[in-house]
């Protein structure tokens, strides 16, 4: 008798992938609802119904536990889809996210992708639907902005938010729209694209990231330190435990780590601030 191949082994990524189906519980739930996702889960193109199927009630309702039951994952990729749209939707607490009922596979893939962290990951749905109201171990959501001069305004508000969501203190809040303020400045100014803004909360650090159109320039500078507005990047890196530039095929994004256990507008002891 043959056995059909593991999710991740090698043979089951030769195998035909079956586009995955969505289907909503049609039972009333009360304060959540549950999507039951049956099939291949692959990265890209294959996972384009579930995303579409996230977003739609993640926005709608808010409050959505995935259904992994029947879900197969040869491609540990993706399993990226389902952070991506937690933190597209606004995140926690605006969006909340649990998978529950994965197969030994699906829940190493997870785990391995650290996806845990954002997204938890129950065995049963009862389960699942508790860890609704318990907020997950790392925060994180996404914001998209234009390519026009009131983009780094957006962009403080879009922080001012997340901040008063995740009880941040005044002064890593003021820190972190300081730096917004000149990644996104940046943009404007020397990359000329649209951005996507991405802020990401754990117990240590928060991380601002904005990710531009422009690539890094082969043998010249990855960002521009200084700008007419004065010291640019300069201040970030003031601000910052640590910085630098990911580069991507159709661009970059320049991230940032704020320290989160203390105030980064207060230098700890030991360090002298600025001179004058």
């Amino acid at each position: 008798m043959e056995h059909a191949p593991l999710a991740g082994s090698p043979a089951a990524r030769t195998l035909p992938a079956r586009p995955c189906e969505v289907q909503v519980d049609p039972g009333d739930r009360g304060d959540h609802l549950v999507v039951a996702v049956r099939g291949v889960l692959i990265a890209r193109s294959g996972d384009a119904a579930v995303r579409r199927a996230l977003d739609t009630h993640l926005l709608d309702r808010g409050r959505v536990v995935v259904d992994l039951a029947k879900t197969e994952v040869p491609e540990d990729d993706a399993v990226h889809l389902f952070p991506a749209a937690l933190a597209g939707a606004g995140g926690w607490p605006q969006a909340r996210l649990v998978l529950a009922r994965a197969d030994a596979g699906t829940t190493r893939a997870l785990r391995a992708a650290r996806v845990h962290l954002t997204v938890p990951v129950a065995r049963t749905l009862e389960e699942a639907r508790a860890l609704l109201d318990v907020r997950p171990r790392r925060v994180a959501r996404d914001h998209e902005l234009p390519n026009a001069a009131i983009a780094p305004t957006l962009a403080r508000a879009f922080v001012a938010s997340a901040c008063e969501d995740w009880g941040l203190r005044d002064g890593l809040c003021d820190a972190a729209a300081s730096v917004v303020t000149e990644l996104v400045s940046n943009v404007v100014e020397h990359a000329g694209t649209a951005c996507g803004l991405h802020l990401e909360r754990d117990r240590r650090c928060l991380q601002i990231a904005v990710r531009d159109g422009m690539p890094v320039t082969v043998g010249g500078p990855p960002v521009a330190v200084a700008t007419q507005r004065g010291y640019g990047l300069l201040i970030v890196q003031g601000l910052a435990r640590g910085w630098g530039v990911t580069p991507y095929v159709d661009g970059k994004a320049v991230w940032a780590l704020l320290d989160a256990t203390r105030d980064p507008l207060i230098p700890p002891a030991g360090r002298e601030g600025p001179a004058g």
